[in-house]
């Protein structure tokens, strides 16, 4: 009895052989969905990956949902669902459009993208060369389906009688300010060379410095050397700000430095002691700062409560900056802490702690 019912219900989908023929291949893409995105990959983001997994099986739910209607109402209502031949004909555009647009970029990657180093890893990028080809398929491929849905639906009198380019020029216009200045920044610092992927920056408006991982058409990836997390500008922003190239350095290394605010009861030989010492425990115990070179040691500041002493040195790996200058301030904190050599702005620690024992005393 069940398996009549079935039948008999199996009788009654408005369905035919192109809905069946969609549904059996939106059932395997959906299974296949990892295995197709994956597939000759060049992205090294996981989440990006997730992400378009996710978008074709958003579409494949929604091609599912819209057979699922259909049958429901022929059976619940009798009633069938009109161009549901159109619809699957859509569908079926857009699902393998959304294919073809995955392999398409995958393809401008490995053919024009760029190789770099990313702290000892090779990794394939996204070059401006890419960008630009990519849009140039997507251009392509979404005027293709555009014109493919125009026919299944016949409207083609419909877009000659309605001006449906002067409306999406008229859009294009509208939103020039949201994505025209980034695509010109980009540009800008594509052809001047200024910034390119696997160089490590620092932005000093940002507080950040990073690798840059890639950039496209409408902004900058830059993987945060501190807490190692992803940060996207938007390419105008980037080109407005200072941007020091920190990898471009010359052989002695990249040239950094630290500040220590030191009270006035020190020598100054006592002090150039210490930083020196500090120096080479930095050395022994880090092997991308450069042993060939000695450090600078000047004076930058005579303040009002501390001497300002910087500390400069090379480090020849640029991303080691952010954990050499972390072991030095370790080394730092332990060896004034044996020499007896403050790093608080004694002086206005002395000064409070006497007014407060003033003000004790008074009352």
């Amino acid at each position: 009895m069940n398996i009549q019912w079935f039948k008999d219900t199996f009788e009654q989908l408005p369905f035919q052989l192109l809905d069946y023929s969609v549904i059996g291949l939106n059932l395997l893409i959906f299974l296949a969905a990892g295995y197709i995105i994956r597939r000759y990959s060049t992205s090294q983001d996981e989440l990006s990956i997730r992400n378009r997994i996710l978008g074709l099986r958003a579409i494949n739910l929604v091609l599912f949902s819209t057979y699922v209607f259909a049958g429901g109402i022929e059976i619940l209502f009798d009633k069938n669902i009109p161009h549901l031949q159109q619809i699957s004909q859509t569908g079926l555009t857009i699902l393998i459009s959304y294919i073809v647009l995955h392999y398409v970029k995958n393809w401008t990657i490995s053919r024009f993208g760029k190789e770099r180093e990313v702290e000892g890893e090779k990794i394939r990028t996204v070059s401006y060369s890419s960008e630009v080809i990519g849009l140039i398929g997507l251009v392509l491929v979404g005027a293709v389906a555009f014109l493919v849905i125009i026919n299944t639906w016949e409207l083609s009198s419909w877009l000659q009688a309605t001006s449906v380019v002067g409306g999406l020029l008229i859009l294009l216009f509208a939103s020039k300010e949201y994505f025209l200045d980034d695509l010109i920044s980009g540009l800008i610092m594509h052809y001047n060379d200024s910034v390119d992927a696997g160089a490590v920056i620092r932005v000093r408006e940002f507080e950040l410095i990073g690798i840059i991982l890639q950039i496209t058409l409408s902004q900058t990836t830059i993987r945060d050397l501190v807490q190692k997390h992803e940060i996207s500008l938007p390419n105008s922003k980037l080109r407005n700000a200072t941007v020091e190239t920190i990898s471009n350095c010359p052989r002695n290394g990249f040239r950094d430095y630290i500040d220590f605010n030191i009270g006035y009861e020190h020598s100054s030989e006592k002090i150039n002691l210490f930083l020196e010492c500090v120096w080479h425990l930095a050395k022994e115990k880090e092997a991308a700062i450069n042993q060939d070179t000695k450090p600078k040691i000047v004076v930058t500041k005579n303040g009002d409560h501390a001497v300002k002493w910087r500390l400069l040195y090379y480090v020849k790996n640029p991303y080691r900056i952010i954990d050499v200058k972390n072991l030095i301030q370790t080394i730092a904190l332990e060896q004034s802490m044996q020499r007896n050599i403050g790093l608080n702005t004694p002086m206005t620690h002395h000064l409070l702690k006497n007014d407060s024992v003033q003000i004790e005393s008074n009352q």
